[in-house]
């Protein structure tokens, strides 16, 4: 707790006096609040993860369990989670991206979600738009999962939209590769009422389904759990929500494709932080670089994986 304490000090002295900005402990995770004209977010330092956005005055747009536990070392169920350096099982990822890693004990979507990042920047751009720059260094022989040298950077716009890029730079002497997905839930009226648009003849991998490669047909809507990887995307995704009269429109960058999530009733009943009936007021779109968008990064080059969301 002291170190929390002296931690949250820091942060005040640098950052306490800007407008919008409040640091707030919740239970055992540091989260930065910003607040300005256009619209309210929250973000974790752990797993440089935000939890909550919305328009001035609106519902928010991310879904965020009312279960979190606020624990070190347990990423929040909701918000946007980071996915890094595999997605999913560590042995459902490209073989490039498994062969790397030396270990048995590989936690589901990687490892960084479960870090603590550093705060690096707070600018007020405008009244309408504050940016929030967070960092993770991993020096090269420091990470039981990860050998090589890499920086992440978490930059985060909040605006009348959110923007969100994840760069990764090769600090290395060695090239790697890894999969990566900013892991988005979105708030629903219903999963029944709502449809997706924009993935319409994509391919996709049904995990659900032995891992079968498919191909959508028409906008997706929602009977029964879904988990697929959609591959070769150019378009946007939109989320189409008429009980609420809203659409959220979801533009990646340096990503081709996509992961469509719901647990629905039975899985449900499985998952932590997640109460029984809670499939029914979210869905996740997760920008992604999976399967075979996976990316091998030469030494002192970087990719940025980014996400534009946007609600109507």
């Amino acid at each position: 707790m002291n170190d929390i304490a002296t931690q949250m000090q820091s942060l005040y002295s640098q950052y306490g006096e800007l407008a919008g900005i409040s640091i707030e402990l919740h239970k055992e995770l540091i989260a930065i609040t910003v607040e300005n004209q256009a619209a309210t977010a929250c973000v974790f330092l752990q797993g440089a993860q935000i939890s909550h956005y919305s328009h001035s005055d609106q519902p928010a747009i991310l879904w965020l369990s009312p279960c979190c536990d606020y624990r070190a070392g347990q990423p929040l169920r909701g918000g946007i989670p980071i996915c890094w350096p595999w997605f999913g099982e560590l042995d459902k990822n490209p073989a490039p991206v498994r062969q790397q890693i030396n270990s048995d004990n590989t936690p589901a979507h990687g490892f960084v979600r479960n870090r603590d990042w550093q705060l690096a920047d707070v600018s007020i751009i405008n009244p309408a738009l504050t940016r929030l720059c967070l960092k993770l260094d991993i020096a090269a022989g420091e990470e039981a999962l990860w050998p090589f040298a890499t920086q992440l950077q978490l930059n985060i716009e909040i605006g009348n939209q959110l923007k969100i890029s994840l760069e990764i730079t090769n600090r290395d002497s060695r090239s790697f590769h890894f999969s990566a997905a900013l892991h988005s839930y979105f708030a629903l009226s219903d999963i029944t009422a709502i449809h997706i648009d924009g993935l319409d003849d994509k391919p996709f991998v049904d995990s659900l389904d032995h891992w079968q490669q498919k191909q959508q047909q028409g906008p997706i809507t929602f009977t029964g759990e879904v988990d697929r990887i959609y591959q070769q995307l150019e378009d946007p995704i939109t989320l189409i929500d008429p009980d609420q009269q809203t659409t959220i429109t979801v533009q990646a960058e340096g990503s081709n494709s996509a992961v469509i999530w719901n647990p629905w009733c039975d899985k449900a009943k499985t998952l932590s932080q997640f109460t029984d009936d809670a499939y029914r007021q979210m869905v996740c779109i997760e920008t992604a670089n999976a399967l075979d968008d996976c990316i091998e990064l030469a030494p002192g080059n970087s990719h940025c994986l980014g996400a534009n969301i946007s609600i109507s």
